[in-house]
């Protein structure tokens, strides 16, 4: 289950004109947003064209105490004119920003909150320790989603017909659920996510990469590659080829790394 690119660094309003296209195709009256309101607050809450007040998804959590700068759900009618321009305008200040999850689909707001709230609640280490899965992080949402068990996957893509958000590089991507597939799927009999080693090891091998990028001043041009996504791709490879060799520093790693980011395609 990949993602496809829709549109080529789109601006904020040829992209949110795409998902009003898509949602009336689907015959829906609203867009859904999840906002991740890091650095920003929920200020912008009382601001926003929505059917319903925002939902900060972390209140009424173990994690309540991050909910005004954690994730946001917002729905946006799609027949008000004049909130559409508010909103455009809205996404234009967060251009280039990872901040925005867009979702396609027929749940009510209150079940599609719940079901969100209890994806982002994750635990690990037979239950003894718990964090937030911020599956809602457009860089990571295709990493998390295959890092899933298959009832788990279910358990948080089934929400929406499709899941749409713009890439490292700028380019609008959808992921469209197969519907009979997931339903062939095992239902997720537990209110939240509870990972196995392995998926958090997968996991740490994104955030590992992500830290390794930053730290590192990486660019796609210094190792001949075309796309920030590739270059992320390669550098989560190599971190994952890194630890199976049980390299553990950074010295240890670089090499590896290093040869893994210049290898032919």
């Amino acid at each position: 289950m990949s993602s496809a690119v829709l549109l080529t660094k789109p601006s904020s309003a040829a992209w949110l004109e795409r998902l009003l296209e898509q949602a009336r195709q689907a015959e829906l009256e609203w867009l859904d947003f999840i906002v991740d309101q890091g650095d920003i607050g929920d200020a912008w809450q009382s601001r926003a064209p929505a059917m319903h007040m925002p939902r900060s998804l972390l209140l009424e959590t173990p994690h309540a105490e991050a909910a005004d700068e954690g994730p946001a759900l917002l729905r946006l009618p799609l027949h008000s004119p004049a909130g559409l321009e508010k909103w455009t305008r809205q996404l234009d200040k967060w251009q280039g920003e990872p901040r925005l999850l867009a979702l396609l689909g027929d749940w009510g707001f209150d079940a599609l909150a719940e079901r969100l709230s209890a994806c982002l609640q994750a635990s690990w280490d037979q239950g003894r320790q718990q964090g937030v899965l911020r599956f809602n992080d457009p860089r990571v949402f295709a990493a998390v989603s295959e890092a899933l068990e298959p009832a788990q996957r279910r358990f948080l893509l089934e929400p929406a017909l499709q899941w749409h958000w713009l890439d490292r590089d700028g380019n609008a991507r959808c992921l469209e659920p197969d519907v009979d597939m997931m339903r062939s799927w095992p239902q997720w009999e537990e209110e939240t996510l509870s990972l196995s080693p392995s998926q958090i090891d997968e996991l740490m091998v994104w955030h590992q990469a992500e830290s390794w990028r930053q730290d590192h001043l990486l660019t796609p041009s210094m190792y001949g590659l075309s796309s920030q996504e590739e270059l992320m791709a390669r550098l989560a490879a190599a971190h994952r080829a890194a630890d199976r060799a049980k390299l553990w520093s950074e010295p240890e790693r670089q090499p590896l790394i290093e040869r893994r980011l210049r290898e032919p395609a």
